[in-house]
């Protein structure tokens, strides 16, 4: 009985002992957004120690967390003192978007400072922003403080521990890591990253979570990461359950482009302000898939005339010929593809340097098909080098380049990256990325980048065993999660069976290509299969842009099912994909979308993986569907005059 009195009174104690320690902690301040439904609030303990605190609706999303940076020789994580709060204002952005879910932006955002002083007099500014989608926050120094060398980012992420997770593996420094390529996981808070593709150091950015309790949607992610800073990862404090911290790039992510000075951390002279920290928070997961809050809070474009720049589709010779020959002919076929199907570009893969660059640009140009060619990073990390190459891509023809192999978060490789795009937009040179971090943002500030990689794409049916099973899963978390952040070179249709064969069904793979966004989009396969498609498939990929003027969401369930109704002047597409392996019941009000006059339905043909079958509509009110296991369907509407 006496340990048992012990046993309660050392709880009572506990208990009392927390309440005290969370009383310490005082409001600095708060910010809503304008409709009031999300709110992030700062704190400071007794110690000087800055947290904060996220809610939606009353809802806590993210618990209390800490905030604060080191630098070299002053410490902005404890001993602080608030300075100065300026008042609440809002900001209305309206722009456009060559690439994305939506081409017209027009939103308002809750905008706040407060300035921190450490026990030596410097400042610190954290600058909150609160919009409908969510919350955000960075650090900035400001007058005679900035710039600083920063040691450590002391910012995290506690999330409530009955929350669910899908996050993806950040690897080590490798031949080709970190690119962002590896399958997403379903944990609970606070799980160790798992090892999968290559040995792990964390979770990668973005992650989604969803509150059982409440149902609400979250999405961590980074924005605006450029020279001035790293881009950044997620790791888990083991200390506290469900607690995630930024983590900075490390010091041996050397790969892909060149040897580096071996220092992990930003680089003193740019270092002015972090990237913004960013919760974007709903209701539902298709308000997740929508979201433009990472492109509201990136730099405003760059470039003064955008004109010249077209998003597209491509025709790409290496999934049908990885072994080559690369000879002008084969190249000259596939442009005749993009020329067959309207497509607007033609990609001159690896290889290409076999041949003469001159004719085959000369020739794709001459079929208003437009060039791309492959290079590899370490080109475009001196700006001599990088220069002079894009000056001769530019005489030879070149319309826009594909640079791969990047595999580095370091802030020279982001610096690098930032350059490319400036000196390509000089050039009117469109690019694509490969072998990347996953851009923060960046097809704002540079529309010329239409498109990159950082995702497990269809190139995986020759090296990973796995995707095969997991690839349709996967391919219904990427709209909630990579496809979030920036438009995804995933390399859609392939329907040629691989090293490791495909288990998802031929409308499947078509229906892919209408879910992700890309501004550039590479169809995967030989001539000969896309010669031999039904014609109501050809009529699909020669209408379908890559560029969508609004996009709705049917159907949100990452990991099982996501159906999205995208229109394209009076034309709507609905695609949508099975991601489990179990048939599944589906059942679209078409009414939401307007009035139709005509319609084709695409679905699985009597060979599930090669075949399909397609059936022109006649009730335009309701739809119903069985998808099959791993499948997807395609309709095409065409609205009454």
């Amino acid at each position: 009985m006496m340990d048992d009195s012990k046993t309660i009174i050392l709880c009572i104690l506990y208990v009392l002992l927390g309440r005290y320690a969370c009383s310490e902690s005082r409001e600095l301040c708060s910010l809503k957004s304008p409709d009031g439904s999300n709110e992030i609030a700062v704190y400071l303990n007794s110690q000087g120690m800055p947290s904060y605190r996220v809610q939606r609706n009353h809802t806590i999303l993210i618990e209390d967390s800490p905030l604060g940076l080191r630098c070299d020789g002053q410490d902005f994580s404890r001993g602080l003192a608030l300075s100065r709060i300026n008042r609440d204002r809002l900001q209305r952005q309206t722009y456009s978007l060559l690439t994305g879910n939506c081409r017209l932006i027009d939103t308002t955002l809750s905008q706040k400072s407060l300035i921190l002083k450490n026990a030596q007099g410097l400042k610190i500014a954290v600058d909150l922003v609160a919009g409908g989608e969510g919350v955000a926050f960075r650090y900035r120094f400001e007058g005679n403080e900035s710039p600083r060398r920063i040691i450590d980012e002391l910012t995290g992420f506690q999330v409530p521990s009955n929350a669910e997770a899908w996050l993806q593996p950040y690897h080590t420094a490798g031949r080709y890591t970190p690119a962002y390529e590896d399958f997403y996981f379903r944990v609970a808070p606070g799980k160790p990253p798992v090892e999968s593709r290559a040995k792990v150091r964390g979770w990668c950015l973005p992650g989604l979570f969803q509150m059982p309790s409440s149902k609400i949607w979250m999405l961590i992610a980074e924005s605006g990461a450029d020279g001035s800073y790293c881009a950044c990862h997620l790791d888990v404090d083991s200390s506290s359950k469900g607690l995630y911290k930024i983590a900075l790039a490390f010091e041996d992510e050397v790969t892909g482009a060149k040897t580096f000075d071996l220092r992990s951390q930003p680089d003193p002279v740019l270092t002015y302000k972090t990237p913004w920290r960013v919760i974007i928070m709903a209701d539902q997961a298709g308000a997740i898939l929508n979201s433009t809050l990472i492109t509201d809070l990136a730099e405003p474009c760059r470039i003064d005339d955008i004109s010249w720049i077209q998003p597209g589709r491509a025709s790409w010779s290496w999934w049908s010929h990885p072994d080559g020959p690369n000879t002008e002919d084969l190249y000259n076929q596939f442009t005749d593809l993009a020329a067959e199907f309207h497509w607007e570009y033609t990609l001159f893969d690896a290889g290409w340097w076999n041949v003469n660059l001159e004719n085959i640009c000369r020739y794709a140009n001459n079929k208003c098909v437009k060039p791309l060619l492959w290079t590899h990073a370490a080109d475009c990390t001196d700006p001599k080098t990088r220069r002079r190459k894009m000056d001769e891509w530019v005489s030879r023809g070149v319309q826009g380049i594909k640079v791969d192999f990047w595999c580095s978060d370091r802030q020279e490789t982001m610096a690098a990256i930032d350059a490319t795009l400036e000196d390509a937009a000089a050039r009117k040179l469109v690019v694509i990325l490969h072998g990347c971090t996953i851009p923060r943002g960046w097809h704002r500030t540079w529309p010329n980048l239409l498109t990159a990689e950082a995702v497990l794409g269809t190139e995986s049916y020759f090296y990973e065993s796995r995707y095969p099973g997991y690839a349709a899963q996967l391919n219904t978390i990427l709209p909630f999660t990579r496809n979030v952040s920036a438009p995804m070179d995933i390399t859609p249709f392939a329907l040629t069976l691989r090293k490791y064969p495909r288990k998802t069904t031929a409308a499947h793979e078509l229906a892919a290509a209408l879910v992700f966004t890309s501004g550039i989009i590479h169809y995967a396969d030989s001539v000969e299969v896309f010669t031999s498609l039904p014609e109501e498939v050809k009529r699909i990929l020669r209408l379908a842009p890559a560029a969508w003027d609004e996009t709705k969401c049917f159907v949100a369930d990452p990991g099982r099912a996501v159906v999205l109704a995208r229109r394209a002047g009076k034309a709507w597409f609905i695609a949508g994909l099975n991601g489990t392996a179990q048939s599944m019941p589906v059942r679209l009000d078409l009414k939401s979308l307007g009035t139709f006059q005509k319609g084709v339905e695409i679905t699985e043909g009597r060979d599930l993986l090669m075949h399909f079958s397609t059936k022109q509509m006649v009730e335009f009110a309701e739809w119903q569907h069985q998808m099959p296991s791993m499948g997807g369907f395609v309709l095409e509407l065409e609205q009454e005059e």
